[in-house]
């Protein structure tokens, strides 16, 4: 082989072995860096808080005016990625209970501990960052006056309930109302709040449970959900046959009522004992309404206590002038 083409192929070989070396310089450099970055750190982290909470009558959420400084464990990865944001990382905190927050004078401040609130900060950072200590020791934040009008909450539900079991009550929720807060041109048109359907079937004991509110577009409710119970329980039916009576008629009329009497169908709780006859009943329509009408609608004005139901047939009467 010629002397020149020996001396290229040379200096080939000894190309290659350099970028060899080169490269495996730059994967041990790489391996290192992964390995020291995988590593647990202490630093200091920077955040822009901002939260939610229920202060009453003010506006439900606020971002803090100072940067919270937090002394923190973590990887470097997530060190570095911290403090090489060109905007400091955001931090929500979620249901803040309104007490934590401290009144500052007659405006609109309030301030928070950040103390207080270790461990909402240590659940919203997660697991990959341990929190140590904080370097802030105070958060104002501003939480500006708002409308608001409190409001009934209506339950909507669709319950059935087993073969000879029966509601006892009405559903009852606590709270029974909330307040609205919001622009005025808002919640001057809410008049109630209503619950997620309740679907309970074949009910045979009390029904309890939480139902959430259905959020109101552009408002803030007090209370994001309301506990709800109502008593059931198993009942026996009795029958009872009432006269029907007019109320309020003058001495000279003359009044015929078709039919003359009307069935009770009682519903009453098991294992109560009772036994009601016609004297424990009263059933009368009013003669003004006799006047004006070809049928009414009997009305029970006496029954005793304990009574769960009652059904009426006929529902209506007629009568003979």
């Amino acid at each position: 082989m010629y002397a020149p083409l020996k001396g290229y192929m040379k200096f080939l070989g000894g190309g290659r072995n350099w970028l060899i070396l080169v490269f495996s310089l730059l994967l041990a450099f790489f391996m290192w860096s992964v390995m020291k970055l995988s590593r647990n750190y202490s630093s200091y982290m920077r955040f822009q808080v901002s939260v939610t909470t229920n202060i009453e009558g003010r506006k439900g959420s606020a971002v803090a005016e100072d940067v919270l400084v937090i002394g923190a464990k973590s990887t470097g990865f997530t060190i570095l990625q911290n403090r090489n944001d060109n905007e400091i990382a955001p931090l929500l905190l979620e249901g803040v209970d309104a007490k934590l927050f401290h009144k500052c004078g007659a405006g609109e401040e309030y301030a928070l501990l950040p103390d207080d609130i270790r461990q909402l900060v240590q659940d919203a950072l997660g697991k990959d960052i341990k929190v140590e200590s904080f370097a802030t020791d105070t958060l104002l934040f501003r939480f500006p006056l708002q409308t608001n009008r409190k409001v009934p909450v209506r339950v909507r539900s669709m319950i059935s309930y087993r073969e000879q079991y029966m509601p006892y009550s009405d559903i009852a929720v606590r709270p029974d109302s909330v307040l609205v807060y919001g622009d005025e041109e808002i919640i001057g048109k809410i008049s109630e709040v209503n619950t997620r359907m309740i679907k309970v079937k074949g009910a045979s004991a009390p029904v309890t449970g939480v139902a959430e509110i259905i959020p109101v577009a552009g408002a803030r409710l007090s209370h994001g959900e309301v506990f709800y119970t109502q008593e059931v329980g198993r009942y026996v039916e009795q029958k009872v046959k009432v006269p029907v009576k007019i109320s309020d008629m003058p001495s000279y009329a003359n009044v015929a009522i078709v039919p003359q009497e009307v069935e009770l169908r009682l519903r009453h709780p098991f294992g109560v004992a009772a036994k009601f006859d016609i004297a424990d009943f009263e059933v009368a329509v009013d003669y003004n309404e006799i006047l004006v009408k070809d049928a009414v609608k009997p009305k029970i004005v006496k029954q005793p206590e304990g009574i769960l139901s009652v059904v009426m047939d006929p529902v209506f009467v007629e009568f003979v002038l």
